[in-house]
């Protein structure tokens, strides 16, 4: 079926990329396993993204922790002030807790996850693969974002045009740069920027720009002129 040629896939991308997901999937739900590097002083992050619809998209329904991992915290970026959100903290025996209540991360989003434990954090998301005219906001020029694929597939990010085959057909524009983070260096890679009539720039030395794993996000920065508010795709698993 496609639904699961496109997930299986997608791991076998990640594996030879990464160790840190599979992804697994009957019709058009599935879940992805996640793999995050944890430390008692909440001392390493990851940027990571919900890649399924769940029924609500609340963290307490789409990534619940054991309560041994107390304490972890996510961090997530508010484009419009160009400035992080209140954490958002789990406290064993309640979960996922917010001065500002929004614990709602739909997919799209990328965000930063501390986990705290003695031991690799592993969580599972599990959910509806999104379909139809997918649309994820972007910021406006020269502002920064954390963004992720709304469709759960490992790809280079592409753009539009001459980079689109194969890739997540990101609105690309002249001037923007990626920054991706190094789960297991804990550093963030060399930027890559977007360059009109060619493709990316970067340490992959690929044009169609860096692999971006399932259920992992970045930050973006949108060029000086650039105009595009949204990457839009229109995905079926039919």
């Amino acid at each position: 079926m496609r639904t699961k040629t496109l997930l299986v896939t997608a791991a076998l991308s990640v594996a030879a990329a990464t160790s840190w997901a599979q992804v697994y999937s009957v019709n058009a739900v599935g879940y992805v396993n996640l793999t995050l590097p944890s430390s008692a002083d909440a001392s390493k992050g990851s940027i990571v993204a919900n890649p399924l619809n769940g029924t609500n998209n609340e963290l307490n329904t789409v990534l619940p922790l054991p309560d041994t991992y107390d304490g972890t915290t996510i961090y997530r970026f508010d484009a419009a002030v160009q400035n992080y959100a209140d954490a958002i903290t789990f406290i064993g025996g309640f979960g996922w807790l917010s001065p500002s209540g929004a614990t709602v991360v739909d997919p799209g989003e990328g965000f930063w996850i501390y986990p705290v434990g003695p031991n690799p954090l592993n969580v599972t998301f599990v959910g509806e693969v999104p379909q139809g005219t997918l649309v994820n906001p972007l910021p406006a020029a020269n502002k920064l974002s954390m963004r992720s694929s709304i469709v759960p597939q490992a790809a280079r990010l592409g753009d539009e045009t001459i980079n689109s085959t194969g890739t997540l057909q990101f609105a690309s524009e002249d001037g923007d740069t990626v920054y991706v983070f190094d789960n297991a260096t804990q550093n963030y890679k060399d930027a890559s920027t977007y360059i009109d009539g060619f493709g990316w720039l970067g340490p992959d030395g690929d044009p169609g720009g860096p692999l971006i794993p399932v259920a992992s996000g970045f930050f973006i920065q949108k060029g000086p002129t650039a105009a595009k508010t949204s990457w839009t795709r229109t995905f079926s698993v039919n």
